[in-house]
């Protein structure tokens, strides 16, 4: 996944800034810059062209929000106004900037990193789930509550497209492998369904895997995809499950009540956050092989 995670003021200097996407140690930690006089920014992330982005809310009873943006080599700063509380995506070539909007709309707004400078923006319908890149092709997920539909929006150059996804289902996550998008899809209520919606490189949905948790993230490991639980009637995520991308077997493992930091082809890194707890779940021998407390 490519979402950006704010950088604890504990680990580093904040003058110094930012944490853009993998240290298990910071990872899912709140974070405040001040910058010329005392303000109190929601976010801050660093890219790997080392440029800042920062998101600052402009009242607690208002869904508008400004995003900053910092160029590291010209220290030009530029500000954006948007609705809706923004969510960072670093890809490759961009930053993508999803914005919740009031709920019924939100925006997408991609920046180039180079300058950094916005290039497009597009409105999209519903709840913003998740955004992925692949191939040039931008993928947004969404829940349209009016009409009950779960919505894949694609966006390539200047066209976007719509591809219904089913009722009573939360479109969670997408993962790309090859030329093949995968979309985990959770239960708006309790029950059912609970599955992974495969489309091919022509948007049609080609194939479905029904699971026995409800997925909040998919990871690729090696010929399987992990699905990791989130149960949206209780918050929990307390399992993981293996799809094999060749029988569709499936294997539900037990994990502890914990949040994904980092998953490679070889471990999956889980944050207890209560107990202070950074968990490495081994792929291979399908255990946990390693727990340190940290601060």
């Amino acid at each position: 996944m490519a979402k950006m995670f704010s950088l604890s003021a504990n680990e580093s200097d904040i003058k110094e800034l930012l944490y853009v996407s993998n240290d298990p140690d910071t990872a899912g930690n709140s974070s405040t810059l001040q910058w010329n006089d005392p303000q109190t920014y929601i976010d801050v992330y660093k890219d790997n062209h080392k440029n800042y982005w920062v998101s600052q809310v402009e009242g607690t009873k208002l869904r508008r929000h400004t995003i900053y943006t910092h160029n590291h080599e010209t220290k030009k700063r530029l500000c954006h106004p948007v609705n809706g509380r923004p969510n960072f995506y670093e890809f490759e070539d961009s930053v993508v900037v999803a914005c919740e909007g009031d709920g019924s709309k939100g925006s997408i707004l991609i920046f180039s990193k180079d300058d950094p400078e916005l290039l497009k923006e597009w409105k999209v319908n519903g709840y913003l789930w998740e955004v992925e890149k692949n191939n040039g092709t931008l993928y947004v997920s969404c829940y349209i509550v009016e009409e009950d539909q779960a919505v894949l929006y694609i966006i390539k150059g200047d066209k976007k497209k719509r591809v219904n996804l089913g009722k009573n289902i939360a479109p969670t996550d997408i993962l790309c492998i090859g030329e093949e998008v995968y979309i985990s899809a959770a239960p708006i209520l309790n029950g059912d369904p609970k599955k992974i919606i495969v489309l091919n490189n022509k948007e049609k949905v080609i194939r479905e895997y029904p699971l026995s948790i409800s997925p909040r993230a998919l990871y690729h490991v090696e010929n399987e995809i992990m699905v990791y639980e989130l149960d949206l009637a209780t918050g929990k995520s307390e399992k993981i499950v293996y799809v094999d991308l060749n029988t569709g077997q499936q294997i539900t493992h037990t994990i502890p009540n914990s949040q994904v930091v980092e998953c490679t082809s070889s471990s999956l890194s889980l944050l207890q956050q209560d107990s202070k707890t950074l968990f490495t779940w081994d792929h291979c021998n399908r255990k946990i092989v390693c727990s340190k407390k940290i601060s």
